[in-house]
């Protein structure tokens, strides 16, 4: 009979731990694949020797989305066991690429993300600075990836997952639903204590994919709102089963977001063409330093692009920045 068991990895970043979860099956698998450090590592490795198991005996790992929080020991995972790992084919490239080759290619957009939102440039070098570190650090390496699709059926002995898209926290995220038994591994999808965010993809907002990151995540909680779930096994925190509840805290939680940054918008923009996406971060997160500021801005980016959709404000390039302004 197959078990599954919850492996807690502590990283060092203010949500402090991730899990992953070990089904013990004739097919030993794992969904996501942990942090990158020695600590986590052997963490992992002795949580496995509890079962049983050992890395040698993965065969398969399923990725909820490419976060290098989710993603990290996989390359190792498969490096020991051979291990076929999946994602979802729109957070391939999050976790698969060359760091010597590829590292400033990757900030480019960034960079550009923050130009054009208004940083000084001296936070602008210590976001930048931030980013090399992790890259170097806690990248996971090269691995091999197959690919998965909503809809696909992956078989256990006892049960079958479900993979469901559900983007919004990245736009490959993904959950695996077990119906029979109605247990939803959610990865960041869903969290009982933690506001999941919405990144902003900046590679499809550069390439004018018309993707907007929080507009899909309040679609993909509409969809696992219909769903029957009894568990949820979340990315970060414990078990849960009160779902619906909290599906209605998240969006209360950005109605009011939302209502927030339009009062910031109308409140305090000037004659110069509007505000520009720092200053109304930092009028709503106040306390954001260094990293934290882009996850603030990814935030309320995603506000400002429903609030023109909806006409209540308008935007414009001006000087290499855009402004927002309120609409009367």
């Amino acid at each position: 009979m197959s078990s599954i068991t919850r492996i807690e990895i502590p990283i060092p970043f203010p949500i402090k731990s991730v899990n992953m979860y070990f089904i013990d099956d004739s097919i030993p698998t794992l969904i996501d694949a942990g942090f990158h450090t020695e600590e986590g590592l052997n963490l992992v490795k002795k949580a496995l020797e509890e079962k049983g198991a050992h890395f040698p005996d993965i065969k398969r790992v399923l990725l909820t989305h490419g976060h290098l929080d989710h993603v990290g020991l996989a390359g190792k995972i498969q490096e020991s066991s051979g291990a076929e790992i999946f994602i979802h084919p729109r957070d391939r490239d999050k976790c698969i690429w060359n760091i010597e080759t590829y590292a400033e290619k990757k900030k480019a957009p960034f960079l550009r993300f923050f130009q054009e939102g208004g940083l000084p440039e001296n936070v602008i070098k210590t976001i930048a600075e931030q980013m090399d570190v992790r890259f170097k650090s806690f990248f996971p390496g090269d691995f091999n990836v197959m690919e998965l699709h909503g809809g696909d059926h992956i078989a256990f002995d006892d049960f079958t997952l479900e993979v469901i898209p559900c983007p919004g926290h990245t736009r490959g995220s993904v959950c695996f639903f077990d119906r029979e038994n109605r247990r939803f591994f959610s990865g960041d999808h869903l969290l009982e204590k933690i506001t999941s965010n919405p990144v902003v993809e900046l590679e499809n907002r550069e390439n004018g994919t018309g993707y907007k990151s929080l507009s899909r995540y309040l679609e993909s909680l509409d969809l696992t709102e219909r769903l029957d779930i009894k568990e949820v096994l979340p990315g970060h925190g414990v078990l849960f089963q009160e779902y619906r509840k909290r599906i209605r805290e998240i969006k209360k939680h950005h109605r009011t977001r939302q209502e927030e940054i339009l009062r910031v918008v109308q409140s305090h923009s000037d004659g110069n063409g509007g505000m520009n996406l720092f200053t109304i971060t930092m009028r709503v997160f106040p306390e954001l330093r260094a990293w934290d500021i882009f996850l603030g801005m990814s935030e309320t980016v995603g506000h400002l692009e429903i609030l023109e959709e909806k006409g209540f404000i308008s935007s414009s390039m001006v000087n290499e920045q855009r402004l927002y302004r309120p609409e009367n």
